[in-house]
């Protein structure tokens, strides 16, 4: 370990005693950067302000009020990263052993201090903590390249179902714009590197791509829809009444009006119904529709989520919406997005066009950059 990587983090000494505080600086500031705090009051003062550049804390056991031990049990709930050492009298022992039995402290110094061996043993506890940190960094490493790979992935299943799906039109430009929004949001992360297994992995992606593409043809029902019915003409009333038919509470704008919006409805009534499970939050969700020169347009606020069902509702919404000619844009942070669903007041909005070349490149280079 390197002096020079070891210098970049301070040692922490928690002591009532002044003149313990005076003899600790003299004895290792010259190696180390030394904070030192006179109450546990004072050290968690000092942890807030500076916890991020400490590596070791070392604290005696008696003090005033709350004893060392009580110090060290809330640095390793709130700071686990530090190394937690306890310094003590002889008659203290017990307190020590308990302490280094329950994992709290790295090791224990008796006082009075032979100087070499308390600088021998500050420096193996800082080369514990700079190692700790190394390896989390190369956890994170590694978590971030199995991140990756889960969401290529998902990106792959999702572009193969789009083109699988042979009753809608304009399937995988719903794909490209779902996933141009939700690429690297929305996620649950994944669990610690110490706790996953390759294998595991790759048979929970496996497990939850087959569910979501369930789910998909559950809520699009291809035999219903097909983009050779033929349209018939409906009112934005029609639109009202099949959302509020779907358990949608509906904010509606103009919906009395008479010009005419073509579409068919079993393809609406999916829309409507795949909103409805989206919806994240404990109630109805409530969808505002009104009327402007382009067509009709749904628009309502939800909270990602990571449960595959909604995900996959949500997925409907785009398929759904870009079948009827529509779009789907969000607006807003990861912690709560607009949606709006614009439909047009044509059929001939409906006709397929493919995506634009290198689409699926532009995601692939934002998922290399997603850090």
């Amino acid at each position: 370990m390197t002096d020079s990587l070891i210098s970049d983090y301070a040692i922490l000494y928690v002591d009532d005693e002044q003149m313990a505080l005076k003899y600790f600086r003299r004895f290792v500031d010259r190696e180390f950067t030394v904070h030192t705090a006179t109450s546990v009051d004072e050290a968690l003062a000092i942890l807030d302000r500076e916890g991020a550049s400490i590596g070791v804390l070392i604290t005696d056991q008696r003090m005033p009020g709350q004893s060392g031990v009580d110090l060290l049990k809330k640095v390793r709930a709130r700071w686990p990263h530090i190394v937690r050492m306890l310094t003590t009298a002889y008659a203290d022992l017990e307190d020590a052993i308990e302490a280094v039995n329950r994992g709290e402290i790295f090791r224990y110094l008796t006082k009075p201090w032979e100087t070499q061996t308390l600088r021998t043993e500050l420096r193996q506890a800082m080369e514990m903590f700079t190692l700790r940190q190394e390896r989390a960094a190369l956890m994170r490493e590694k978590m971030s390249v199995w991140q990756r790979l889960v969401q290529l992935g998902r990106l792959r299943d999702l572009v193969i179902m789009a083109h699988s799906l042979g009753g809608l039109t304009r399937s995988d430009r719903a794909v490209m714009a779902f996933l141009e929004a939700h690429l690297a949001g929305g996620d649950a992360p994944l669990a610690s590197a110490e706790q996953l297994d390759l294998w595991e992995v790759t048979e929970f992606e496996i497990e939850r791509s087959i569910a979501i593409v369930e789910h998909v043809r559950d809520a699009i029902d291809e035999e219903t829809i097909s983009p050779t019915n033929p349209p018939r003409p409906s009112t934005g009333q029609a639109l009202v009444d099949l959302a509020r038919a779907a358990g949608l509470i509906v904010n509606a704008e103009d919906a009395d009006r008479a010009r005419t919006w073509v579409t068919d409805d079993a393809s609406v009534a999916r829309l409507c119904r795949a909103l409805a499970n989206a919806n994240t939050g404990p109630d109805a969700l409530v969808v505002t529709i009104s009327h402007d020169h382009a067509g009709w347009l749904l628009s309502w606020r939800n909270t990602p989520d990571d449960d595959r069902t909604r995900q996959a509702a949500l997925l409907s919404v785009y398929l759904l919406a870009y079948h009827l000619g529509g779009e789907v844009s969000v607006t807003g942070a990861d912690t709560e997005r607009g949606y709006s669903v614009r439909l047009p007041t044509e059929r001939a909005a409906c006709v397929e066009s493919a995506p634009p070349d290198g689409w699926l490149s532009s995601l692939l280079v934002r998922l290399e950059g997603w850090d």
